[in-house]
């Protein structure tokens, strides 16, 4: 999930591909509240993650919001409750 997260926030969103590592704190890659808007709505129109972008302005860093989106993927609840990984 952090690959594709990463895809979107250069790709979409243009942050620095450098700056996007796992351990890099929203400040630092720039997700301010604009583009935690922004950030929300690709990723519900995409993957299909609903998400608030006040839940991505709690994230301390990048990967903390790549598990969020691991958590909120529409088949991870379908995954658990069938004893799946």
């Amino acid at each position: 999930m952090y690959e594709v997260l990463k895809g979107i926030l250069v790709g979409d969103l243009q942050m620095r591909e450098e700056a996007v590592v796992p351990t890099a704190g929203r400040e630092e890659v720039g997700l301010d509240s604009l583009t935690a808007v922004e950030l929300a709505a690709l990723l519900r129109d995409r993957l299909g993650i609903e998400i608030h972008d006040y839940e991505l302005m709690d994230a301390a860093t990048v990967a903390d919001v790549a598990r969020l989106l691991e958590e909120r993927l529409p088949h991870a609840g379908v995954e658990a409750a069938e004893g799946r990984p």
